[in-house]
């Protein structure tokens, strides 16, 4: 596998947010931030390759490289695959992958860990 598109049946998510329990508008708002955030990001590739070369101290041109194998999804292509099950589908088959390498011993129920209406609801905006 030389990309995150040469697997249509999994992904490999880059960052995961913790909720606290009892602020549901604060955290809807963090997810919102992070979905402009993300969006930014996949509406402008280039520029986003030159700050995180910047930011890191990184040579652009090998953050290019890895940027070339990653397909930055969308906030609408994110709620569109948790609404039809997608993202679920690929978090189950990370959390398969990840009992497979020993990192976990049991495959958890994604509901425990991607909280999928928080994600809808933030992007509701």
């Amino acid at each position: 596998m030389a990309s995150t598109e040469d697997s249509s049946g999994s992904a490999f998510p880059t960052a995961f947010v913790s909720a606290a329990k009892g602020k549901p508008e604060r955290d809807r708002k963090v997810v919102a931030v992070l979905q402009e955030a993300n969006d930014w990001r996949a509406a402008h590739p280039e520029k986003s390759i030159a700050l995180a070369a910047k930011l890191l101290g990184a040579d652009e041109a090998k953050v290019a490289a890895d940027a070339e194998h990653v397909k930055t999804m969308t906030t609408a292509e994110l709620v569109a695959g948790t609404k039809d099950g997608t993202v679920d589908k690929w978090l189950d088959g990370m959390s398969r992958f990840f009992v497979r390498t020993g990192q976990l011993q049991k495959s958890p129920a994604v509901s425990t860990f991607y909280a999928g209406d928080l994600y809808t609801k933030a992007a509701a905006r």
